[in-house]
């Protein structure tokens, strides 16, 4: 039975969620993936089938997910080549490897994509090299590419898409999240906040990536203080990434000024609890990222009567939020001398957070999913497209080369062991009784050290080793072959 027929009998749609990011936490995509899932649960004419890894999703979130109606649990360990595709697969976030493409060309019959931004496409230093950077980029263009309703959260981020020819204008789909979900529960003590800290302060969510301008947030701090006599702290919550982080910019500011320095307090990443606590206490949440798919921290501030220092930029220049923009890019004076106000006038803070919750009170889960839906239909009724096919293929193609490197790269592995252990048999045959390696070795001290540096450069390491292992074998056989001439004799 096709789709086609399977939905006018049940009267619903089959579609896949890649819910593998769930894994415990309640953070930004987590929260999105899971609250989308329950509420596509509960909308009409459709049957959702949710992809986690059981290896990492908690008890109470797959508790939870096995309570929906309509919605059958797969784990990603159980895929295997005949498991059915529905009518629908639907990547809640960004493609980051082929094996996420490849994923949805396995499950899906069509496929959604939603690109929630730009941010790490066009950011090589957010990535170890410049190799992985362009494995990344080649991934998202075929997911893109395949998906035949590319979903994004803002126009901001369309027109990026459109201005980089990623996506056809008529294939991109706006979608804002939604915001009415479940609070963290009760609001807990970060049990790293110096015991000072209780309010008057300025809270920075996020991670320390270059983009999200966390020096910004020093800069103006320090401009509250000298010029406004503001006697409030700073503190950063968020998570230091190993790539593209602000640490040392930051560290180098604070070390140039100490009294600076000691009104600022770094608490990494916190649990959602915590940053409900630090947000309901700050004087105001201060976020002066530069790019964002959203920006979902001044609409969550102001629902939560919390002012919202940030800039009109990128997707928050959208809509009526952009006139509550305090930070003017660049400028800390003009900065601070805007933001000053909402920290000490009643009823500027007030009309400020009466413009963020009004603009965030539209956005919710059940608005989001039926847009979804809507979506989802438009994907399995779309015809064909050569670019998806040619895609499709791509992928495969990229998902086979992958399995062939990781297989040459572990023979090649495979083959330098056996070396090093073909050359300790033989002189253990000839009676030497000598390691190859060690100060004692039979090979000199500086050759073994070669050798060694060698070794951990595989790009070098990887032909040679793979020349001496074919050699050695041609001269193992030319051996046995004499000893066994011998043996006759």
């Amino acid at each position: 039975m096709s789709h086609e027929e399977e939905m006018h009998t049940s009267g619903r749609l089959e579609v896949t969620i890649d819910a593998r990011a769930l894994d415990g936490t309640r953070m930004g995509t987590q929260v999105h993936v899971l609250e989308l899932v329950r509420a596509l649960a509960h909308t009409a004419g459709l049957r959702q089938r949710v992809l986690v890894r059981g290896e990492k999703i908690d008890h109470s979130t797959l508790e939870l997910l096995g309570e929906l109606p309509n919605t059958e649990i797969l784990d990603a360990r159980e895929v295997v080549a005949d498991t059915p595709a529905s009518a629908v697969f639907h990547r809640p976030v960004q493609a980051f490897s082929h094996e996420d493409v490849g994923l949805a060309c396995d499950l899906g019959e069509r496929i959604v994509l939603s690109q929630l931004d730009l941010i790490a496409y066009e950011s090589p230093g957010y990535f170890p090299d410049a190799e992985a950077y362009e494995d990344y980029r080649r991934a998202a263009r075929h997911g893109m590419s395949a998906a035949e309703r590319v979903v994004v959260f803002s126009a901001h981020t369309r027109a990026r898409l459109l201005e980089q020819d990623l996506v056809e204008e008529e294939r991109i789909r706006i979608v804002p999240p939604g915001l009415d979900h479940d609070s963290a529960g009760e609001p807990r003590r970060p049990a790293g906040l110096p015991a000072r800290v209780e309010s008057d302060f300025l809270l920075c969510l996020g991670a320390d990536y270059t983009h999200k301008n966390r020096v910004f947030a020093l800069e103006l701090l320090a401009e509250l203080r000298a010029r406004h006599d503001w006697p409030g702290e700073l503190v950063f919550a968020g998570a230091h990434v190993a790539h593209g982080s602000s640490q040392r910019s930051e560290r180098e500011l604070l070390d140039a000024d100490p009294r600076l320095r000691a009104c600022v307090s770094d608490l990494g990443p916190v649990e959602e609890a915590e940053k409900a606590w630090l947000t309901t206490r700050s004087a105001a949440v201060v976020y002066p990222s530069l790019y964002e798919g959203f920006g979902l921290v001044p609409f969550e501030s102001g629902l939560q009567d919390v002012p919202c220092l940030f800039a009109a930029t990128s997707s928050l220049a959208e809509g009526p939020i952009a006139k509550a923009a305090t930070i003017v890019p660049g400028d800390p004076a003009r900065s601070a001398a805007a933001a000053h106000p909402l920290l000490v006038d009643p009823d500027a803070r007030a009309e400020h957070v009466r413009t963020l919750a009004e603009a965030a009170r539209g956005l919710t889960w059940e608005r989001a999913a039926t847009a979804m839906v809507e979506i989802y239909r438009e994907a399995a009724s779309a015809p064909v497209r050569v670019a998806a096919s040619l895609s499709r293929d791509a992928v495969t193609r990229e998902r086979e080369l992958t399995a062939a490197h990781r297989e040459v790269v572990q023979m090649l592995i495979d083959e330098r062991e056996l070396v090093l252990h073909d050359y300790e048999t033989l002189l253990a045959e000839v009676g030497s009784g000598r390691s190859l390696v060690g100060p004692h070795g039979s090979l000199p001290e500086d050759l073994q050290r070669a050798l060694l540096a060698l070794s951990a450069r595989p790009a070098l390491s990887r032909p040679l080793y793979g020349l001496a292992a074919g050699l050695f074998a041609i001269g193992r056989s030319v051996a046995r072959v004499l000893r066994r001439l011998f043996r006759r004799a």
